[in-house]
């Protein structure tokens, strides 16, 4: 008996920093991130697959453009032709089964599933390729400068040049006083 607790006495005084290092790496893993933490991790991996807002896209327009030189007040309205998309990994698995008999024929099958992607806290994310933007259908703009030829030009460019969408897709009006 004394020989077993001189030898874990030796080994303890071998090891004792590496065990120290191990038993203080295990502490810090299960107290490290709390259950608030998993879920401020989850609400941030939801904003970052949908960013875009239409309303902050049009707010930010809107005060692009009133910084054009006569424009003055300027109101942006754009409808959509598709919105925005999120394209996921997945898994496609395709078996093919021939049948005997008088005739042969074969049949094949297709299964798909999402791949998804553990943070390691139990929680499971779909993986994301790439996102899609939304597409511009067309654009009302009001404004104060809208009698101004140049005005309208300089409106018209750069709301194209914005949403990727033609002229003759772009409307601007006059503001009511």
């Amino acid at each position: 008996m004394k020989n077993w607790q001189t030898g874990l006495i030796r080994l303890w005084e071998k090891y004792k920093y590496f065990i120290a290092v191990i038993l203080l790496g295990a502490v810090l893993l299960v107290t490290a991130q709390s259950p608030d933490k998993r879920k401020q991790v989850q609400e941030t991996d939801s904003a970052q697959q949908s960013d875009f807002d239409l309303a902050e896209f049009q707010r930010d327009i809107e005060e692009s453009l009133s910084a054009i030189e006569g424009a003055g007040r300027v109101r942006v309205l754009l409808s959509l032709e598709a919105g925005e998309e999120s394209v996921y990994a997945t898994e496609v698995n395709r078996s093919s089964q021939t049948t005997g008999g008088g005739t042969d024929s074969e049949s094949e099958s297709f299964q798909s599933a999402v791949s998804v992607l553990s943070d390691g806290t139990y929680g499971e994310s779909p993986v994301l390729i790439k996102s899609k933007y939304p597409t511009f259908r067309g654009a009302v703009i009001l404004c104060d400068g809208a009698d101004s030829d140049a005005v309208r030009l300089q409106i018209i460019r750069a709301v194209s040049a914005l949403c990727g969408i033609t002229s003759d897709h772009i409307s601007i009006s006059k503001m009511s006083q």
